[in-house]
């Protein structure tokens, strides 16, 4: 009887859970960047103070002060950890086989590694410790309208890193706009219908472009994070360069020059826009960014929100949009350091509701919480209804 028993509470359960559990359960329907940004905390840079002896009064605060700018504690902290190292008692072997190099001729001296590559390889970034360095740590102009743009919920910022040749910069602009603005209409098509009211809120499917200049002395350190997130790039100095950056300040794979391509812009938006597959974050490509930015707190700010309902335009829906493809390449600034591209984004689809956004429901969390106490439920009864069976036939 015992082994009736545990068939039927099994049978009881897998019932519950074919017809109780709705179907996005099964399968994550939840896009890569939307995933990203809500699931993937930013990976941390290492950073090693180096001196000898005991640090003058300035320069302690100057360490505190970068201290408290990566304190996990802060609402907008860096993705940093500060170490701080004394080579008094250390041999100039020791410290070169740390910095896979020579030590510089002035310290104290703040190294830079990407994260986990600590101690592994040789540091990113290699300079004098000033308050220029720090504050080029914390902030930049180009990375706090990238973080921002992100915190809205856009699904991915382009990073184009100009060639400094005119035609070539045009040449690409102009092909990733054209090809943004289809992707993004493209991903709102195939988007499952409920998706907003199974988050609860409105996933937007928008894609925007911020331009480096590699001379802007303000974003000499993103310029060099980006430039050595894969080697070969210094064959490329004089060639266009493409960063996509998505979730919490993540940089997808480079796009080079002669690689700007229709078909590789459009693979990388179908894996950003693509499914989740829940895996953990080392197994997908990228790198991220050194951010200082209040990514839990956005995402909070998403789920908050009360979408009005949508006004009636229309008895008929309107005909589609017909998109057209023109050879024609507008005029496009080749080497503007303006940082506000205007966004492109997908429009509306036609239809009788214009501005549908749904949300204000139970959100990802309410609706497991809801399907795991009908499942208990269901178990309950199940192994009561056993227990009855049991003592009938004893």
């Amino acid at each position: 009887m015992g082994r009736d028993m545990k068939r039927y509470c099994t049978t009881i359960i897998v019932m519950g859970l074919v017809v109780l559990l709705p179907w996005p359960v099964f399968a994550c329907v939840v896009p890569v960047f939307r995933y990203a940004l809500e699931r993937w905390p930013p990976d941390y840079y290492e950073a090693v103070l180096l001196h000898r002896g005991e640090l003058a009064a300035d320069e302690k605060q100057l360490l505190d002060e970068l201290r408290q700018a990566a304190d996990w504690k802060r609402e907008a902290a860096l993705n940093l950890r500060v170490h701080e190292l004394d080579i008094t008692s250390l041999t100039d072997d020791r410290v070169k086989n740390l910095l896979r190099g020579d030590l510089p001729e002035t310290l104290p001296a703040l190294a830079l590694w990407y994260p986990g590559a600590g101690g592994r390889a040789r540091p990113v970034w290699l300079g004098e410790f000033t308050p220029a360095t720090v504050a080029a740590l914390v902030q930049s102009p180009t990375r706090r309208e990238l973080a921002e743009r992100l915190m809205k919920g856009q699904s991915a910022v382009w990073l184009f890193v100009e060639s400094g040749v005119p035609d070539k910069d045009k040449a690409a602009l102009w092909l990733l706009r054209k090809e943004l603005e289809k992707g993004a209409l493209e991903l709102k098509e195939m988007a499952p219908p409920d998706i907003d009211e199974f988050l609860g809120y409105e996933v937007l499917y928008e894609f925007s472009i911020l331009t480096l200049s590699r001379s802007d002395p303000q974003e000499h350190l993103l310029l060099t994070l980006l430039l050595h997130s894969e080697p070969g790039f210094d064959e490329y100095a004089d060639e266009p360069i493409v960063f996509p950056v998505f979730g919490r300040g993540r940089a997808l794979y480079a796009l080079v020059g002669p690689g700007i391509t229709q078909d590789n812009i459009q693979e990388a938006i179908a894996f950003l826009g693509g499914p989740c597959s829940c895996q953990i974050k080392a197994l997908n490509p990228g790198v991220d960014l050194l951010m200082s930015a209040n990514w839990d707190a956005a995402v909070m700010e998403f789920y908050e929100q009360d979408w009005s309902m949508p006004e009636l335009t229309g008895v008929m829906p309107e005909p589609p949009a017909v998109i057209k493809d023109t050879n024609v390449m507008p005029e496009v600034p080749a080497t503007s350091n303006d940082i506000n591209v205007p966004t492109v984004r997908a429009e509306e689809p036609p239809g009788l509701l214009v501005g549908d956004k749904k949300g204000g429901r139970l959100g990802v969390m309410g609706t497991t919480g809801v399907v795991l106490a009908v499942i208990l439920l269901v178990v309950a009864l199940g192994s009561l209804a056993v227990s009855r069976r049991t003592r009938k036939e004893q």
